[in-house]
């Protein structure tokens, strides 16, 4: 069941579904685009990460949230939010809800998560 976050508009928190995908690293290479101008990389890394939630409005995917591990082994939660929809600590709020919602579900496995990374990045890299 999606969570709606009331504010400025009715976002929904959904689960990321395969359909997905092709917003999702899209928003992905935006945002890398907008960060590092020298950014050419045409192949997802580990940095892509393992998306579970998205936010939505309407129809439309402004964001979603993903784990990577980092090298300290540590579970690491972000978001990319389309900056034209980002407002107040909108990502903080996605973040954590976002971490709350995936452990109340799963014990962190921090080697099966960071399989899944890798396994997500080769099928996304392969499909593309």
């Amino acid at each position: 069941m999606p969570t709606i976050i009331k504010e400025k508009t009715d976002l929904k928190f959904e689960p990321i579904h395969l359909s997905d995908l092709t917003e999702i690293t899209d928003l992905y290479f935006a945002r890398s685009e907008k960060e590092n101008k020298n950014f050419e990389q045409s192949k997802l890394t580990e940095e892509f990460g393992f998306p579970v939630y998205k936010l939505v409005e309407g129809n439309l995917i402004i964001g979603y949230s993903y784990f990577t591990i980092d090298v300290s082994d540590e579970i690491v939660f972000k978001a990319i939010i389309n900056p034209e929809y980002s407002f107040g600590d909108l990502e903080n709020r996605f973040i954590n809800h976002s971490k709350q919602k995936y452990f109340s579900q799963k014990e962190p496995d921090r080697k099966g998560m960071k399989n899944s990374i890798n396994r997500i990045v080769d099928w996304l890299n392969w499909s593309r």
